[in-house]
């Protein structure tokens, strides 16, 4: 009789808890918040930084003496068959101290460094339909501010 005495009371004040385990822990989180793309951005926007410093180093050890003008700079990139993405920088510079007033293209491309392209093979990577451009607007205040700062 004792024993069927403990197991009724057992029984009954587990009944009375009504807060499941489940209902203590936080809410999952809504499925329209994604931190993917936030990844993605940072991810994108250290890339950006890289190329417009790198381009800027190279431009100031290899480039034209004298200022240099930047146009219709931005980053874009190519992927690869097997998926993986190749980031590049594709503008145009005029060295404004030489009497030559043209244009000319240039393209900095992350390696496992980066390797810097003018002229006609610059637009080899820069021209191709395939290239998906991954920013908006013009980034060529930002390599001007890089150049002028180390010059």
């Amino acid at each position: 009789m004792r024993y069927l005495v403990v197991l009724l009371a057992t029984l009954f004040f587990t009944a009375c808890n009504t807060a499941p385990s489940t209902r203590r822990e936080s809410p999952a989180p809504s499925p329209t918040v994604v931190v993917v793309p936030q990844q993605q951005k940072a991810s994108l926007d250290s890339v950006v930084e890289f190329l417009l410093t790198s381009a800027a180093k190279d431009f100031h050890t290899h480039g034209p003496s004298g200022p240099l003008r930047f146009r219709e700079v931005r980053v874009g990139h190519l992927t690869s068959p097997n998926g993986e993405e190749h980031y590049m920088l594709c503008g145009q510079y005029l060295a404004t101290k030489e009497s030559n007033t043209e244009w000319i293209s240039f393209a900095t491309i992350k390696t496992s460094g980066y390797e810097q392209w003018n002229g006609a093979q610059a637009d080899g990577y820069c021209q191709r339909a395939s290239v998906k451009w991954d920013t908006e607007g013009d980034l060529s205040p930002g390599l001007q501010s890089r150049l002028d700062s180390i010059r």
